[in-house]
């Protein structure tokens, strides 16, 4: 509960219950939104920084808005302090996941959790927004698996605030945070989760700095942890250089990398590797004969990772289920530019929906097909420490009261996950956190995001960006009945298109569709 110095009751609206967290930025409270009738996270900033600077943080990060970030649904001062009302997350942190798995994840799982990680900090780089804090706490799952980015620190202090360990060295000899410290540092966390241990940790010491400093840097993964390929080890030591130049560009060049090396692609058409050539993580993209787990020659403890910018961006345009889909990136960005725009404005200043209690319009997922997992918006339950060969599927459990579902025929192998349940049906006189225009804008904004992925044939996007923006014009006029109809009919839109294979069962707007039933009207 509260105590004498903190309000019981934030904004006349939020209600604090137990507090779940603090750091140098302020304190995260559980709370009750008395409006939506719905729990939630509220962020109070005090403590760190001029009020001033608190208050740009809470803006700066309100804008960002991605599947793998945590949301934020409101914005506000109290008693002349700001503070931040964010989705309320159920699931473990990647801290509290490492230690209840005994020290260590599997490599393709740490692979996939890392690539969301670097989906949603990219997606805050692009936004302007640098954490500055990460440790691996700041990344925690929700309640249907997705992971999502926590806990911004101020990234303009003069101080850095978080844990010094997985301070980028940049940052710890005074200069100002930037995105390469972010890619520093969740290269320190994937590290931790493929061996258990910080990488400048030497073996059953606490000091980070003994092996850094003393032994000339990390070791490989892959010579603490057998498995582990090599085109890993490079990848993660260049996130951890020291010279900023020599880390990976950005968040979406990690995740890209990541997706490569967890998910090969076969092609048997590829030549053999000669004898006695290093097995990179190109070689098991294309399918070289060898380029198995067994092939890759176990790293040397003391080689120099060279991974430049150009190496990292070896992604190559994905096979679209549809033919059409290769045009989904070039409409996608002339359509969003527009509704950015459109939508942004007429929904950003208004909040509140009255939604008829009907039967929800459930959005049917494919039951024979593989999923992807290291996309924003979806999480593996593989745990599997590396793919060998053709990808295949292992034998589904099903848990009482879900459904094992499989996405339709891509380029990535197959992983079997549980559909979680929705996440909730927009009742009457009930609004989602954030109001029910806030809610509009994140589901175009989970629209853009799919084409981006190349998860949707192009021209049911744009049709659904379409009907996003009546909705969004009819709600702005006060015809809520209205705009809930063009929601239902958006809905119906894409189970039509998912059963056709015009979209993808995965990626972030699946994922937002799964989490929300919409009455059919």
């Amino acid at each position: 509960m509260s105590d004498a110095t903190t309000p019981a009751l934030i904004a006349d609206r939020y209600r604090l219950e137990e507090r779940i967290g603090a750091g140098p930025v302020g304190e995260v409270w559980r709370g009750y939104d008395t409006r939506a009738d719905w729990v939630v996270a509220v962020k109070l900033l005090r403590g760190a920084g001029t009020p001033e600077l608190l208050r740009q943080h809470a803006q700066a990060v309100a804008k960002v808005i991605h599947p793998n970030v945590a949301m934020v649904l409101d914005v506000g001062e109290h008693d002349g302090a700001p503070f931040l009302v964010m989705e309320h997350l159920t699931g473990p942190s990647l801290g509290e996941e490492r230690q209840a798995a005994g020290g260590a994840l599997g490599v393709v799982e740490t692979c996939d959790l890392v690539a969301q990680a670097a989906a949603g900090l990219d997606a805050a780089h692009r936004a302007g927004v640098v954490h500055g804090e990460i440790d691996p706490d700041s990344f925690r799952r929700a309640g249907s698996g997705v992971l999502k980015v926590v806990g911004f620190g101020l990234g303009g202090a003069a101080t850095p605030g978080g844990d010094p360990r997985y301070l980028a060295p940049e940052r710890a000899a005074g200069a100002e945070a930037r995105p390469a410290g972010d890619v520093y540092a969740l290269g320190c966390v994937c590290y931790e989760l493929l061996c258990g241990r910080h990488p400048f940790e030497a073996a059953g010491t606490e000091d980070v700095s003994a092996t850094g400093a003393a032994g000339g840097g990390p070791v490989p993964p892959g010579a603490l942890r057998p498995g582990v390929p090599a085109e890993l080890d490079r990848l993660v030591l260049a996130m951890i250089a020291e010279d900023p130049a020599r880390r990976p560009a950005g968040g979406e060049t990690v995740r890209r990398a990541l997706v490569n090396i967890a998910h090969p692609r076969a092609n048997p058409d590829a030549p053999a590797a000669p004898a006695g050539m290093p097995v990179t993580g190109a070689m098991l993209r294309e399918g070289v004969p060898g380029a198995s787990r067994g092939a890759s020659p176990a790293p040397r403890a003391g080689d120099t990772a060279v991974y430049q910018a150009g190496d990292l961006a070896m992604e190559g345009p994905r096979q679209p289920a549809r033919g059409g889909r290769r045009l989904a990136v070039q409409l996608g960005a002339a359509v969003a530019a527009i509704v950015a725009v459109t939508v942004g404005m007429v929904l950003w200043a208004n909040a509140g929906d009255d939604p008829a209690d009907r039967d929800p319009v459930a959005v049917a997922t494919p039951s024979e097909a593989p999923t992807t997992a290291a996309v924003p918006g979806q999480t593996p339950t593989t745990t599997s420490d590396w793919p060998t060969g053709e990808p295949s599927s292992p034998p589904a459990q099903a848990s009482p009261g879900n459904v094992i579902t499989f996405g339709p025929d891509s380029e990535l192998p197959s992983a079997l996950r549980e559909t979680p349940p929705v996440r909730g049906t927009l009742r009457p006189g009930q609004e989602p956190p954030g109001g029910f225009g806030r809610w509009l804008a994140a589901f175009d904004q989970a629209v853009t995001h799919q084409v981006g992925t190349n998860g949707i044939n192009p021209h049911v996007a744009e049709k659904a960006h379409d009907k996003l923006r009546k909705a969004a014009g009819k709600y702005a006029a006060g015809h809520r009945d209205g705009a809930l109809k063009e929601v239902s009919r958006v809905y119906r839109d894409l189970q039509r298109a998912q059963q056709k294979g015009d979209m993808e069962p995965t990626g972030p707007l699946a994922e937002f569709i799964r989490e929300w039933a919409v009455p059919d009207r």
